[in-house]
């Protein structure tokens, strides 16, 4: 799934390239993707409305039009946002992006279009004039890459579940959002932290490491423009890769040395998911 750095990464693509375009046409191929309204009320509410700014909100990414309804997209697991897209470009059709996945295009007034293609078809799509009314969102917690996240204010995030294992914990939605296996595993490995370590177990040292570590980790994939990991399902809205994955230096490398000390790196299955971690520097 798209975690914080791939869904900004996608969010700074359509606000460099949509911003001001106005909608001409919709055509929904998949109904189930628009969740709210109903799909006649949804193409009605979007026909002729231009995009006024682009937001992202967590793992959900925000399109404002200038009727003050907001369009609200979370991409699943496979979810991809292409633009400008053309179905005979070999760099599109070629691997996990195929034609046969665009489930939603939109058609602007110079006839470019942005395609909602989403192979696994988990992705949501929203129209709302408050985006609280989308439930999920109104729960989320705090952004880690706002100047207001501050490691005072980080701990003040981590005392509401001191029983939780760490890393059950960063992947909560609620307190800190963004944050999902990829980076949760990194920023642990990299603070030598082990997932399985209950919050109050954490010495100020490792908390203030682990603060640092979240910024730092999210704030390089960022501007590396996300991770396309094994599964390659991530691209941006050019179609392109994500290059943070080649400074990944502990997720999906099982068996591998670990770059620190040499030690094998291990698996643990934690609530359904690998966790991938270094039992020499990140003792439990």
């Amino acid at each position: 799934m798209p975690e914080l750095p791939e869904v900004e990464t996608i969010r700074r693509g359509l606000q460099r390239k949509i911003k001001n375009k106005q909608i001409k046409d919709i055509v929904i191929n998949v109904d189930k993707i628009v969740k709210k309204p109903y799909l006649e009320e949804f193409i009605t509410k979007i026909k002729g409305k231009k995009i006024k700014e682009i937001d992202r909100r967590g793992k959900y990414i925000i399109i404002h039009l200038d009727s003050r309804n907001k369009l609200i997209v979370h991409l699943g697991m496979t979810g991809l946002l292409i633009y400008p897209y053309n179905e005979n470009s070999e760099e599109i059709t070629e691997g996990k992006i195929k034609a046969k996945h665009n489930h939603l295009v939109f058609t602007f007034t110079d006839d470019t279009q942005l395609v909602f293609n989403d192979v696994r078809r988990f992705g949501k799509i929203f129209l709302v004039s408050n985006i609280d009314e989308v439930g999920s969102i109104a729960k989320l917690g705090i952004e880690p890459l706002e100047d207001y996240f501050t490691e005072e204010v980080f701990i003040q995030v981590l005392n509401k579940k001191k029983n939780s294992k760490i890393k059950s914990f960063l992947m909560k939605q609620e307190f800190i959002t963004g944050l999902g296996n990829i980076y949760a595993n990194e920023v642990l490995y990299r603070s030598n932290i082990h997932p399985l370590r209950p919050v109050f177990s954490l010495n100020k040292k490792e908390i203030k490491n682990l603060y640092q570590q979240i910024k730092l980790v999210l704030g390089e994939a960022v501007k590396l423009r996300g991770s396309t990991v094994a599964d390659e399902a991530y691209r941006d809205t050019d179609g392109e890769k994500g290059k943070f994955a080649k400074n990944l230096q502990i997720y999906a490398r099982k068996g591998e040395p670990c770059i620190k000390c040499g030690h094998s790196i291990e698996v643990v299955r934690i609530e359904s998911r690998s966790s991938f971690i270094c039992p020499q520097c990140q003792k439990l």
